[in-house]
């Protein structure tokens, strides 16, 4: 029995010693087989495999690589995929070498760990054509996946003298980005990649900088979205100079992004073929902000920075998805210089932002509006300017809402704080038509009129009235010059009380000997009654309905056309005081010329010494040279309530009136010096030439009412 059972242990121990020495045979075989194997027989059916996969060519030209361990790693050189059907260019992604390092251990259990993908001098080109079809979308089989698949996990992602060329012909631009791995890093796997681009964008230089995020981070974002993708970059696109430092989450398609930025250039119209949104023209700015993108909608929130001189602040928002794109904007400036947005009137070059120089004397800006940036999308803008800093114009403050729908801008309110109190305006621009129609309608009310004319330096003795007043205008043509040169419709101005200094009135009239008398013995105040400006436009050219200034101590009254289309000032101002004076020098006072550079003249016959007087009245205030010279009394008041309540009725009865004074009853004389005699008149109607100095008779005015003529009783002392 007991030999029976050592035989059997032999026996299995025998053939146990046969059964490891087979299998032992058989893994050296393996291993020698492997360790002996043409990698480079299975170059064929991968690239197949790929190809199948991809629907593009690819191939592996030089040497397949197995170095075996518990991490094998499996090294591919001279990698080449193939470029889509359309593209002219046959190579869309080439590489010296691919090193994959593969986890078997993790393999066995399930999960695809690779411990290290590294690519040796990668080369891609990324390309859109001209229907905006890009090279990278693959023709990808459908294949399942199992719900709990997890994927590829790759631990680091190591690149080497790698480039990316980017080209769109749509956008003009050719970008050449180079990126390698920061190796600074001593965590490799969260160790971020290192870009620099250059090349032409919108066919204007682009330089950029910046870093991108790991391949722990990429991997986690191109898998599930559930971590954002950092992105910092900063660079210029031209004059343009521009930083980010954000996320993205959704990489695929670009969107999800979320980050902060800046953006500084010479004008925000330099911005529109970079980004395809109409901006106007402005002097240098330099703005930061918050940037969120997703799907279809670029949010701007707490904007914050600076155009020209004046501040900005606000929230911008652009929606791609509709047709035209839509923008919504409510933005804001605690100072706002005006001349920061004369681009909106076309008056600054769009590359530049300079404002553009109006030829020779011309005021009004003769720069065309871009019909483009007009109908590439619809807006919904509100715009408020805490306060106003300008040159020229008293203005308080500001505040606008544009409105863009198809071509068609409509301000409604484009409302401003001037001289203490306010102008009111809507104003519509349709630009479908050809020309440009333009319907404005504004309204002004309670301007001061000491800040209305603040060079005059009056102090306590300038006027305090108030004045008022409304334009209506429909006007033609694509720039602001074109489009007063076709005005047609009405506009008044109105003031009513207040007061002024009797020696300006006096000085403005030349009346030389009441003006010495104030000087000796002190200055008032006399009061004005009212003032009218009542003018009827008609193609561009404003002519005179009613132009009157009653004040306690004379009456001035004008008439004339101002023409916008050439820009040209034809008017003529005379003055009739209530009282005498010893030494008034005589003659209507004629303002001509360019509207930039008016000439302001007495229409006499010939040279005296009014016009040297004249002359040096215009060299030291302007305004006050505008202002009618004035002769002997006898003016009636004007009926100041009539006028104020309806001024163009109460204009005409004034015509009727001067009419049936005028010599004859025929009205204003046509020549010069037969106007001269309408306008200087004693009450009868009776023209009468112009007293020399010496000889001027002292004369005393007794007022009489708005409805009578004035009494004038003459002195002893060389009276009629």
């Amino acid at each position: 029995m007991q030999m029976n059972k050592n035989t059997e242990t032999r026996s299995w121990a025998r053939r146990h010693r046969t059964a490891l020495a087979v299998i032992g045979t058989v893994l050296a075989l393996l291993i020698a087989a492997i360790v002996l194997f043409d990698w480079n027989m299975l170059r064929g059916p991968i690239a197949r495999r790929v190809t199948a996969e991809t629907g593009r060519s690819f191939a592996i030209n030089g040497d397949l690589d197995v170095r075996l361990s518990m991490r094998p790693t499996v090294t591919a050189n001279d990698l080449v995929l193939g470029n889509t059907a359309w593209s002219k260019e046959p190579t869309m992604a080439h590489a010296r070498s691919l090193a994959v390092q593969i986890d078997l251990w993790q393999l066995f259990k399930g999960h695809v760990v690779l411990p290290l993908v590294a690519l040796d001098a990668p080369r891609v080109l990324l390309e859109r054509n001209e229907k905006g079809q890009g090279n990278w979308a693959f023709d990808l089989k459908p294949r399942t996946t199992r719900p709990d698949s997890e994927g590829v996990d790759i631990v680091t992602l190591r690149v080497d003298d790698g480039l990316v060329r980017y080209l769109d012909p749509r956008l003009k631009s050719d970008v050449t980005i180079k990126a390698h791995s920061k190796a600074s890093d001593a965590d490799t796997r969260h160790s971020r990649l290192v870009i620099d681009a250059d090349g032409r964008y919108q066919n204007q230089p682009l330089a950029v900088a910046g870093e991108i995020g790991s391949v722990t981070d990429l991997q986690q974002t191109l898998a599930r979205g559930q971590r954002p993708y950092p992105v910092v970059a900063r660079g210029h696109i031209g004059p343009t100079r521009v930083s980010a430092d954000g996320t993205i989450t959704n990489l695929r398609e670009f969107s999800g992004l979320d980050a902060n930025f800046s953006i500084a250039g010479r004008s925000l119209a330099e911005l529109y073929p970079l980004i395809g949104v109409p901006l106007p023209a402005t002097p240098a700015y330099s703005v930061r902000g918050n940037l969120k993108h997703s799907g279809e909608i670029w949010d701007l929130s707490r904007i914050a920075g600076k155009v020209g001189n004046s501040d900005l602040n606000g929230e911008f928002k652009v929606d791609r998805g509709q047709k035209p794109q839509f923008i919504q904007a409510n933005l804001s400036s605690r100072r706002l210089d005006l001349k920061d947005l004369s681009g909106f009137l076309g008056a600054r070059d769009e590359q530049s932002g300079q404002t553009i120089a109006v030829p020779g004397s011309k005021v009004l800006p003769q720069n065309t509006f871009n019909v483009e940036k007009l109908k590439v999308a619809n807006a919904d803008v509100h715009l408020k300017g805490h306060r106003i800093q300008t040159e020229k114009l008293p203005l308080d403050d500001f505040e606008a809402h544009m409105l863009l729908k198809d071509g068609v801008v409509t301000l409604n309110p484009l409302n401003f704080g001037v001289a203490g109190g306010d102008l009111r305006s809507t104003v519509k621009l349709d630009s479908n038509l050809e020309p440009f129609r333009t319907q404005a309608d504004i309204k002004v009310r309670k301007l001061e009129l000491k800040r209305l004319v603040p060079k005059l330096d009056l102090g306590e003795k300038a006027s305090v009235g108030l004045v008022g007043g409304w334009a209506k205008l429909d006007m033609r043509g694509d720039s602001v010059a074109r489009m007063a040169g076709s005005a047609n419709g009405d506009i008044a101005l109105l003031m009513h009380g207040g007061s002024t200094s009797k020696l300006i009135m006096r000085l403005a009239n030349l009346d030389v000997a009441n003006s010495l008398a104030i000087l000796l013995t002190g200055d008032e105040q006399i009061d004005i009654r009212c003032a009218v400006a009542d003018f009827e436009a008609k193609q561009g050219n404003l002519i005179t309905r009613t132009l009157v200034l009653d004040t306690e101590k004379s009456v001035v009254k004008g008439e004339g056309t101002i023409d916008l289309k050439n820009e040209q000032l034809d008017m003529r101002l005379r003055s009739d005081p209530k009282d005498i004076s010893l030494a008034a020098l005589r003659g209507p006072i004629v303002l001509s010329g360019p509207l930039g550079k008016p000439n302001v003249r007495p229409s006499l016959p010939q040279p005296t010494g009014r016009v040297a007087v004249a002359a040096a009245l215009a060299t030291i205030s302007p305004p006050l040279a505008l202002l009618p010279l004035i002769e002997l009394g006898g003016a009636e008041d004007t009926p100041c309530a009539a006028l104020l309540k309806n001024p163009r009725k109460a204009g005409k009865q004034l015509q009727e009136q001067e009419k049936a004074r005028a010599p004859g009853g025929k009205g204003t004389a046509s020549d010069p010096a037969e106007r001269q005699g309408t306008w200087n008149r004693t009450p009868t109607g009776t023209p009468t030439p112009a007293p020399a100095p010496t000889s001027t008779p002292k004369t005393k005015v007794t007022p009489a009412p708005a409805t009578t003529k004035p009494k004038v009783t003459p002195t002893a002392a060389g009276g009629k």
